[in-house]
């Protein structure tokens, strides 16, 4: 009988386990499913099984499993769950924060601004020396630029009373001075602290209107905390508020169309989520129509003035003619020298 040779073992899968293992200990924020079966050439079912696999034989000390799968941008990533397998992961964890401080600099002087501090500097004292060394120039690796963010030195006060109030559920008694001085005093219910473009604004519940309403922190003069408490309305979250707005100014639901000129102008603005509504549809003469459906215009008339004249309005009809007559109106400023005016 002629001797038959025996099929030698290839390991295959044990060694895929074991790059995925020391794929995650350098990647202590995690490892994108995707990147994962693209690196090792395997399809996401067979990664699946092996995550099975790991979750069985994969165990800490006190049997529980060392790996997890996480959400990361919308997508699924794997991830060490024991980060001292990981001697990166208080840096990184540092550095994210101290990134997510840097977009707070608006606040800086106020009673959230110090807050964050406070976190930083325990965050920071909490690492080893020998990581503490690594972040001795994040001042000059990360920075973000404020454009024409709010000042809230000398409000501390008021916000930081209701932060308070938000936090207790607590109704308060706000005097409110409005965009141009006139005065009101609400009795409010604070539902929700928001950052929008550099600023601070509350949501929340006017007794005096009955219903709610948005406040500029810098306008409220004054705060007094009430002795009575308030539950959340049955449905409300600050998403389902402020959906379909473009901005904070709400108004009726409005499908808009808008011409874009210009490539350039069609890549710059979809590399940005203007609204969570909108399509862009590339038309035989190189332009590009952007689609919305908005809920309030006001706020997207000034957008599209300080696109002009690579945006132009097609509909509806009465933001074409809203947008043409501001035009109209600041072109004629420039319509003399200045020695004339």
């Amino acid at each position: 009988m002629a001797h038959t040779r025996s099929r030698l073992p290839t390991y295959g899968a044990a060694g895929r386990l074991a790059r995925i293992v020391l794929g995650l200990m350098s990647r202590p924020h995690g490892w994108p499913l995707a990147a994962i079966t693209a690196e090792l050439g395997i399809s996401e079912r067979t990664l699946l099984r092996y995550l099975a696999v790991c979750r069985n034989e994969l165990l800490d000390a006190q049997g529980r499993p060392m790996i997890e799968v996480v959400g990361q941008g919308g997508a699924r990533a794997l991830k060490l769950v024991d980060h001292g397998l990981a001697p990166d992961a208080g840096v990184f964890e540092a550095v994210f924060f101290y990134f997510t401080q840097t977009v707070l600099t608006f606040l800086e002087g106020t009673v959230l601004k110090d807050g964050v501090a406070g976190l930083w500097e325990r965050l920071h004292r909490g690492l080893p020396a020998s990581q503490r060394t690594r972040l001795v120039n994040l001042g000059k690796k990360f920075y973000a630029v404020p454009f024409a963010a709010k000042d809230y030195r000398g409000h501390d006060e008021q916000l930081d009373l209701a932060v308070r109030c938000l936090i207790d559920q607590h109704r308060m008694r706000v005097d409110y001075q409005g965009l141009v001085g006139e005065g009101k005093v609400h009795d409010f219910d604070p539902y929700t602290l928001v950052h929008y473009r550099g600023g601070l604004y509350l949501i929340g519940y006017s007794h005096r209107y009955r219903k709610n309403i948005w406040l500029a922190v810098e306008r409220i003069r004054s705060v007094t905390k009430l002795p009575y408490r308030f539950d959340y309305p049955a449905g409300y979250s600050p998403e389902k508020y402020t959906e379909g707005m473009f901005g904070i100014i709400e108004g009726p639901e409005t499908t808009v169309e808008l011409l874009l000129r210009g490539k350039e102008t069609a890549a710059f603005l979809a590399s940005r989520r203007l609204h969570p509504t909108q399509r862009f549809i590339p038309r035989a003469d190189g332009t590009t129509l952007l689609t919305m459906k908005v809920r309030g215009t006001t706020e997207l008339s000034s957008w599209i003035l300080s696109q002009a004249p690579w945006v132009e309005v097609v509909k509806p009809a009465a933001l074409r003619d809203e947008v043409a007559r501001r035009l109209r109106e600041g072109a004629a400023l420039y319509g003399r020298s200045a020695r004339e005016r």
